[in-house]
């Protein structure tokens, strides 16, 4: 893989993950459909920035994703995708205050060999 490709497709993880810690933000703030209701609600989520912005990644992340997806076989581009949770948990740590427990960073680090063992395979 170039340093392009790679550049392309670890762009569209971290979007991706940005997304997800976005929506959890937002999440967090917004009242329940049944304290809302749920039009009202469904308002609240599509005027809501981080919500917005959130999609907004989504939708950069995708594009970027088919872009990759031109060169990079998906056997190996989409276990890349497994990237985006040690973003989450290092994310969450940072801005939610949820713990790092030894099993997550023995997980994360799981992950990382089963990238580098499938990368070498190709």
């Amino acid at each position: 893989m170039t340093a392009r490709l790679i550049t392309i497709l670890l762009t569209s993880i971290v979007l991706g993950a940005a997304g997800q810690l976005m929506l959890c933000y937002a999440a967090r703030l917004l009242a329940a459909p049944s304290q809302l209701g749920v039009w009202r609600w469904l308002v609240a989520v599509f005027t809501t920035p981080s919500i917005l912005g959130a999609f907004a990644f989504f939708a950069v992340s995708a594009l970027l994703w088919i872009v990759a997806l031109r060169e990079a076989p998906l056997t190996v581009a989409y276990p890349m995708v497994a990237l985006s949770y040690i973003i989450i948990f290092t994310g969450s740590y940072f801005l939610f205050a949820e713990p790092i427990t030894w099993t997550k960073i023995a997980g994360a680090l799981l992950i990382v060999a089963g990238i580098i063992i499938i990368h070498l395979g190709r």
